[in-house]
């Protein structure tokens, strides 16, 4: 076990200074410090012959790395590191979709005593250049021409980049460039280093410590700069081993996980990576697109026994099991909403402690069984959900497959995932705490004793690196993190998370109105629509944005034009249809919607989808707490959000405050009619 360093503080905001493990003595002899590259040991040495990872080749065929070679390719490529001259406590930033090298490079930062820096690749070159200055990045590992691109156009900016490294070929360079700071991974791969570096590996090595920093995670920058966040060792492998502990029914050496999330994101790196590894299970890599829309077909193929994903993915998956079921016969049809109906009846009253009937579900799971195998959870154990928002209409959808989702809850400040429903006792609580964190509610109020949520423990992150003022603002001295996220507890001890403090709208007239509580109503009146975003912050009423299900370009990620099955059959029973969003809309929408301006054209709604729309937001303002609450108009977008144009993050959460931006003289307009 390697020694702790010496340390005063719980907090630091410098990859040079270690800090203290927030954990009772108990805690640290039940899970001892360890460093990630000793842990890795174990793990390869455990499972050596087992497959570790799976990626296809370029005949589309699934290849596998042992753990015995996994290891080996880890020492490359810290040996590689050392060779380009990665100095310890600098980052080495990883800007490439999620494949093997990215484990590799990653865990080679972090062995040779450096830090992982990942980045998203759909940052800017603006951003990139914040994180590679911000985090001392003395290397940076790009995935294509396309990521290289962004360096060379900022790499005279950032004076301590040695040397930069191509993964994946086309190469628009050779050997010959090695002098001008450019490599090529495959050449870097084959080389034989000298003793005196694996000497000087092993010292490294030797270096690090369970309290360091391994790991900067940067959070998406929805508002302003992304913040550094400083995961330790201890922290992150903590989060790892507790939450193995409550998943009983994993087997080593027999889970599949796919790994599709960017990777720089703390649940993907949490759950693909630590998490798998401790389990001997192989972590297989979806194709770049698998956010676009590929992820389902990867799914099919590899038959995942856990997965850990986004509400808008399952969304994604929902809107599958319903095109499937529109295009099914008559009987089928009957036989699977039957079946359906029989599952989440019954696993609701076991929520409620009432009788249920084993036949009914024998029976029912007979035809949901084929239907999860068909989409690729037929091996399925457990489904997580988090990083956003989850309606309870998807929660129930999923009831109706067979598949209770579980709730979870973490931020990059926490080392990813803290509170867990594995119990699910019903479909609103978020879950308990793992061991050794602790949750406070900050000024509760209401009769549910509503506020900020407050959590501490061994998953604390370090600080944010060069921000002690922002780092104070997150977190106290005593290790308290402030979420930022409004929640309750009850009398058992689970957490209810209702949404983001930030998020909230602040009328004109000061009442404080959670906009996502309107939202989810809205889209469970009108299954419909895609996104629902309440406008009204600083304003005298609220309104809305809407806008309709359409295809997506598995390629370029970009919403197409044409309607989905489900706005479909909600424009059948009106005697319209569509099958075209610019029909529906009365406008032209290009193809390309890379330089369209939404607020350039007029939507156009045929009376009967106005009144239709205008009486579903009645129903919600007949329920709404206060006049406040109502929504007052909407306005239908030209084309759903997505990635590429903007409005939706990386994992796929909405930039409320990008959407703002966009849609400005649409939201204007809004305010105009009164």
């Amino acid at each position: 076990m390697t020694s702790l360093k010496a340390a005063t503080r719980y907090i630091s905001c410098s990859l040079h200074e270690p800090v203290k493990i927030l954990a009772s003595e108990e805690s640290l002899a039940d899970i001892i410090p360890q460093t990630i590259p000793e842990f890795f040991h174990q793990c390869c040495e455990k499972f050596q012959d087992l497959p570790a990872l799976a990626y296809k080749d370029k005949l589309e065929m699934w290849t596998t790395v042992t753990y015995g070679e996994y290891r080996e390719n880890v020492e490359q490529a810290a040996l590689a590191l050392l060779y380009l001259g990665v100095q310890p406590r600098t980052s080495v930033g990883i800007l490439a979709h999620n494949c093997p090298e990215w484990f590799y490079v990653n865990l080679a930062a972090i062995r040779i005593n450096a830090i992982s820096a990942g980045i998203y690749t759909t940052n800017s070159a603006e951003a990139v250049f914040h994180v590679l200055e911000t985090s001392d990045a003395s290397v940076v590992v790009v995935g294509d021409s396309k990521q290289l691109e962004k360096i060379r156009s900022i790499r005279s900016s950032v004076p301590n980049l040695r040397a930069v490294v191509q993964l994946h070929g086309p190469f628009d360079f050779d050997k010959d460039q090695q002098e001008d700071g450019f490599y090529r991974w495959p050449d870097l791969f084959e080389m034989q280093f000298s003793s005196a570096l694996r000497d000087e590996l092993l010292l490294r090595e030797r270096q690090v410590a369970p309290n360091d920093c391994a790991e900067l995670i940067f959070t998406s920058g929805t508002v302003g700069l992304p913040k550094g966040c400083m995961i330790s060792h201890d922290g992150f492998l903590y989060a790892a081993k507790c939450i193995n502990r409550q998943m009983k029914y994993l087997c080593q050496g027999r889970e599949r996980v796919i790994s599709y999330l960017p990777l720089n994101h703390i649940a993907a790196m949490l759950f693909d990576m630590l998490m798998g590894m401790e389990n001997g299970a192989v972590t297989y890599f979806a194709d770049r697109n698998a956010l676009k829309g590929t992820l389902l077909r990867t799914l099919r193929e590899v038959q995942p026994t856990v997965m850990f994903g986004v509400p808008r993915i399952f969304e994604k998956i929902q809107e599958q099991l319903v095109l499937y079921e529109a295009n099914a016969g008559c009987l089928k049809k009957c036989l699977l909403q039957k079946a359906r109906a029989v599952m989440e009846e019954y696993h609701l009253n076991r929520f409620e402690g009432k009788p249920v009937s084993n036949l009914k579900y024998w029976l029912a799971s007979k035809i949901t069984n084929r239907l999860k195998e068909a989409l690729g959870f037929g091996a399925m154990k457990d489904c997580l959900i988090g990083a956003a928002p989850v309606t309870e209409g998807l929660l129930r959808f999923f009831l109706s497959l067979d598949m209770p989702l579980t709730n979870v809850f973490g931020m990059s400040e926490t080392s990813g995932g803290i509170i867990f429903n594995f119990e699910k006792i019903n479909l609103t609580a978020t879950g308990r705490p793992i061991d050794g964190v602790e949750v406070t509610i900050k000024d509760p109020s209401g009769d549910n004793g509503e506020g900020e949520l407050l959590v501490r423990g061994r998953t604390n992150f370090m600080g944010y690196l060069k921000q002690p003022e922002k780092t104070r603002d997150t977190i106290t001295e005593d290790g308290w993190i402030m979420t930022g996220d409004v929640a309750y507890l009850d009398d058992q001890g689970y957490v209810y998370v209702n949404g983001r403090i930030k998020e909230l709208i602040i009328t004109a007239g000061g009442e404080n109105i959670p906009p996502l509580h309107i939202e989810t109503i809205i889209k469970k009146e009108l299954p419909c629509l895609s996104n629902v975003m309440v406008i009204g912050d600083h304003r005298k009423y609220l309104t809305a944005l809407l806008t309709f299900k359409t295809d997506m370009d598995p390629h370029t990620g970009y919403p197409k034009d044409t309607l989905l099955p489900e706005t479909k059959e909600w424009l059948a029973p009106l005697d319209l249809h569509y099958s075209h969003l610019s029909e529906m809309l009365h406008i032209e929408i290009p193809e390309n919607l890379q330089d369209f301006d939404p607020n350039s054209v007029e939507v156009q709604l045929d009376n009967k989808i106005h009144v239709t729309l205008e009486s579903a937001i009645q129903r919600y303002n007949d329920q709404a707490i206060s006049n406040a609450q109502k929504i007052q108009y909407f306005s239908v977008l030209p084309h759903d959000f997505s990635i590429p144009t903007g409005e939706l993050g990386p994992t796929l959460k909405i930039r409320r405050n990008i959407v703002h931006t966009k849609y400005a003289k649409i939201i204007d307009r809004m305010y105009d009619m009164r």
